[in-house]
Order: structure tokens, then sequence, then C-alpha cells
């Protein structure tokens, strides 16, 4: 969870497009809990033998379930079909494919001046192929999938993309741990131990992103 935001290191508001450009935000959480089915020898017994036995796998059902690992909290479907799955830790959020690496999560917009300017950026830092840092970056400003497609094509994006309509209830999510008024392009941070570092709205360039990655490997 994200109760330490408020001692991060980058939270400066440059030029942003405004809230009203993003997406509505939905409410919905899921968790789905995997069942077990309980196993008896056949034996001769009485009715009321079987109807209290009955009674019994039922109650071991029940517990069973509540014991079973839930699902993971999120799940995003990025833009060439792989899955992420993304759980709540002490400091901020595991994403399981990267566990033991830093992850960008961005939100920008189509439409939005200051998120385009910022795209070559994050591919040159792509580029470095850092092994220890991955970029998810989720457009919310509307696109289809296959209109995500044709922009990822035509901007020559290196890095993972992720629909709005793929992602709206771990927007909505963000949005509340970080206190995200939809100014975009913006930024969370996770170091490699999953802890939030760094929360940033607003455009950002070479030199920032080199410190930021900085920031968030230091030490290891």
């Amino acid at each position: 969870m994200f109760k330490m935001i408020n001692i991060l290191l980058l939270v400066i508001l440059f030029t942003a497009c405004s809230s009203q450009e993003s997406k509505d935000k939905t409410e919905t959480n899921a968790t789905k809990v995997k069942k077990e089915m309980v196993k008896t020898e056949p034996k001769k017994e009485t009715v009321q033998e079987t109807i209290s036995k009955k009674e019994t796998i039922k109650e071991e059902n029940v517990k069973e379930d509540s014991n079973q690992s839930k699902a993971s909290l999120f799940t995003l479907k990025t833009l060439d079909g792989k899955t992420i799955h993304i759980d709540e830790t002490k400091g901020g959020l595991l994403f399981k494919e990267y566990k033991d690496k830093a992850v960008l999560l961005l939100f920008f917009g189509h439409r939005c001046p200051p998120c385009l300017a910022e795209i070559p950026v994050l591919i040159e830092l792509k580029n470095k192929e850092h092994k220890d840092l991955e970029i998810i970056a989720i457009e919310v400003q509307g696109y289809a999938a296959e209109q995500l497609k044709e922009f990822k094509k035509n901007k020559g994006i290196n890095y993972t993309l992720v629909t709005y309509d793929e992602s709206a209830n771990f927007v909505n999510y963000i949005s509340r741990q970080a206190n995200w008024g939809g100014a975009i392009p913006f930024l969370v941070g996770f170091d490699k131990k999953t802890v939030v570092k760094i929360v940033h709205a607003g455009g950002l360039g070479s030199k920032d992103f080199d410190n930021i990655y900085e920031t968030l490997t230091k030490g290891e």
C-alpha cells in the first residue's frame, strides 16, 4: 500500500494535461478462490451418520477455501498479449513478472502534448537496456487496442503498453492510493523491493529519468 506517499522524493507539478482529458474511472475489486474436492472413503453408515458427514464436509470445504491462496489483486493484459499480476506490499506494489526489478508505471494520453514529448525520452531510456528496470505505460485517454497498436508502431515505442479498457480498476486504485487528480503524464516509481519511491505529475527529460533510475536501483 502507498501509505508512505507523503515522504516520496518527487512530487513536482510541471506542464500537464488536465484531469478532464483522462477517462472516467470505475471501481471494482475481484478475488478468485480455488476450491478443492474433499475425498472420503466409502463405508456402510446410518442415514444420520451420512447427514452428519455431509455437514462436516461442508465445513471442511469452507475452511479449506478460506486458506487457499487468493488470485492477484490486479491483472493487466498488455498490448502484446502478456499478463502482469500485481499485488499489494507493505510499501507499494509487487509486479510478479518483474520481481527484483524496478518498475516505472506511467499514465499518458495519445493527445497530451507533454506525454507525446516524453515518449522519445522513454524510448531512449529503454534502449539503454537496463536489465533491472521495466517501463509500463497505460494510455488513459481512451484508445482501443488496435488504435494503440498503430500509435505504438508510428512512435516506435519499445516499452510495455496497456489500454485503459484493460486496466480501469487498477487506474482507479492508483488514483485513490496516490491521490492522483488526473493530470498526465503521471509517474509512480517502485524500487526493486516493491516500495514506492517516486510520484510525479508532469513531463520529464532524459536527465530526470536517469536520476530516477539511479534512485530506484541504488544500493543494489
